[in-house]
């Protein structure tokens, strides 16, 4: 019920309020003067005022005024008692804000009708204040919803027409001095390939492929790689159609692939119930450094691809199937420097690259937690 705070400086009407309104199962703090109330208020943050108009220290009216000047207790419903019949009270009292008006000696049917009507009144307009903050939020989403699917079908026609032979198709660039790669792949790999026949497998990876590209799309990946159950994106800051870093687009994209594979778990639980499965987790790595791009054109009649090659490359993939199972999202130390600042790095480590032979240190880390 409602916390109610009630001035009064006679002490025969101050109970019978207090017992009435306490039988109506709301909490009542009381004060016998202007001052005492006005501290209560402040203090306490009521859901309803009730006070007397003529009252030593500071009257009713000041009591009310100074509740409606404030801006954190200017809704506060108030409801003013007094003993005088005179309507030019009653319209000054109205006049600064009272939300009621009753005269002694208090009715205590009266008083329980004006304390309902106010509660109600003030759940109604909290009702109506949540209904205004989730239309607002529902209508942010839907805008930021709208534009990211606006960016991938424009992401997507623009790649569409760059597979269309054209004038300066000669001309596009096939080298990277220096890129962002991410690799990721569905750990324990392994074990879903012994618990799921060919068409199952099939399913599962058809599911993985979709939801993942479209997530590193979402972040400006300029090339998208499916390989074997991993997928491989490359980031530049060259027509990535944003003016974010491509370091900071790419660990986006690896905290967006985290939280992708948590729903995959319900599409796993869904599609395959009853079958003793792994759980459904991705690991995945990130590096940057020259990157090559060849070009296959049209193997077999096939569509022509830009297939990212080199060392950093080879590097990334490395680095993922290396990396710690603990570890869900492994940066190198270049990729961590870059976007310094925006990931909170947990612990760094040694690995072995089988085609090195210096070791590479990489580092585990998380989004920052505000």
């Amino acid at each position: 019920m409602a916390l109610i705070v009630v001035a009064e400086d006679d002490g025969g009407t101050l109970k019978l309020i207090q017992v009435v309104l306490r039988n109506q199962g709301h909490s009542v703090i009381t004060a016998g003067d202007g001052h005492g109330a006005w501290q209560l208020i402040r203090e306490h943050r009521p859901d309803l005022v009730v006070s007397d108009v003529n009252m030593p220290g500071a009257t009713g009216f000041e009591l009310l005024r100074a509740v409606r000047e404030h801006d954190d207790l200017n809704q506060t419903p108030f409801i003013l008692l007094t003993s005088l019949q005179e309507r030019r009270d009653m319209r000054q009292g109205m006049t600064l804000g009272a939300d009621d008006y009753l005269t002694k000696p208090v009715r205590p049917s009266e008083l329980v009708d004006a304390v309902s009507a106010q509660i109600n009144r003030l759940a109604t307009r909290s009702a109506a204040l949540d209904m205004q903050v989730r239309d607002a939020v529902s209508e942010a989403l839907e805008e930021q919803a709208w534009s990211l699917q606006e960016q991938y079908e424009k992401r997507l026609a623009r790649e569409l027409s760059e597979q269309w032979p054209g004038e300066n198709r000669g001309q596009q660039e096939h080298h990277h001095t220096h890129a962002t790669v991410l690799f990721a792949d569905i750990r324990h790999h392994a074990d879903w390939l012994a618990a799921l026949d060919a068409d199952q497998l099939v399913t599962l990876l058809k599911r993985f492929y979709e939801g993942s590209g479209d997530t590193v799309h979402l972040f400006g990946a300029s090339t998208v790689q499916f390989v074997g159950d991993g997928l491989l994106a490359l980031f530049t800051d060259r027509d990535a159609g944003t003016t974010a870093h491509q370091g900071l687009r790419a660990i986006k994209a690896a905290f967006g692939l985290r939280n992708a594979a948590a729903g995959m778990q319900g599409f796993v639980n869904q599609r395959f119930p009853g079958m003793a499965l792994p759980r459904f987790a991705v690991g995945v790595a990130v590096h940057s450094g020259p990157v090559a791009m060849m070009r296959l054109d049209g193997l077999l009649g096939g569509a022509q691809q830009r297939l990212p090659v080199g060392e950093t490359v080879v590097d990334v993939m490395a680095m993922q199937r290396l990396a710690p199972a603990a570890h869900s999202v492994t940066v190198s130390i270049p990729v961590l420097r870059s976007i310094t600042g925006a990931i909170q790095p947990l612990s760094r480590h040694f690995i072995t690259l089988p085609h090195r032979s210096e070791t590479l240190e990489v580092c585990a880390v998380e989004p920052l937690t505000v």
